[in-house]
């Protein structure tokens, strides 16, 4: 059964994901215009393109897929509004690091939120102690700002080398890569710790 709050916090990060990932676009798309069109020939730009968003896709309708809706309606109301033009490649670089380091900031804020909540329920139910509770509220933390910084970095990377990708799929891209690569990044996180070596006990007097 699907716990609410984290498929609720999914919601969350994917949207935010997606948003800023539609606000990089227009900077994604000088960067492709100014030189990253020639880095890949035209069919590794289709097939790149075919395979992120299908794999976004995918990504997005096993962690968030009521996201699915969301994702195209929103995208639609982006694409309608439009993004100020970027005049240089320099510009447009600083701008989608900018756009992705506050989306970053915005998830570690956000996941700490939910960690630190996580954490004391635990807490008091007595299935994590006080240190336990903590490394949960930083690990959430850390995974959101990755995560959502990751997500609008590759969806911009994506428009930057291939150019013609409509709002829907950029914002669809931006969303998936978050919830992957949060995903990704808990399950390492609980293996380390579960191989971590355990202290020996000491040796009796």
């Amino acid at each position: 059964m699907t716990d609410p709050a984290r498929s609720h916090r999914d919601l969350v990060m994917g949207a935010l994901a997606g948003q800023a990932a539609l606000a990089a676009r227009s900077a994604a798309r000088t960067l492709y215009d100014a030189g990253g069109r020639e880095v890949l020939p035209g069919v590794a730009q289709t097939g790149l393109q075919t395979v992120l968003t299908r794999t976004a896709a995918e990504a997005v309708a096993a962690s968030a897929p009521s996201l699915l809706t969301d994702v195209a309606a929103q995208a639609g109301a982006a694409e309608v509004a439009g993004v100020a033009a970027v005049a240089t490649a320099r510009a447009a670089g600083a701008q989608i690091a900018r756009t992705a380091a506050r989306a970053g900031l915005v998830g570690l804020v956000v996941d700490a939120a939910f960690g630190a909540a996580e954490g004391v329920i635990a807490y008091r139910r007595g299935t994590m102690t006080g240190k336990q509770a903590c490394v949960h509220a930083t690990v959430e933390a850390g995974t959101g700002a990755a995560s959502t910084s990751v997500g609008v970095l590759v969806a911009a990377g994506a428009v930057a080398l291939t150019g013609g990708l409509a709002a829907p799929a950029v914002m669809a891209i931006g969303t998936g890569t978050a919830l992957a690569a949060k995903l990704g990044l808990k399950r390492l996180f609980v293996r380390g710790r579960a191989s971590a070596p355990v202290a020996p006990l000491p040796a009796a007097l």
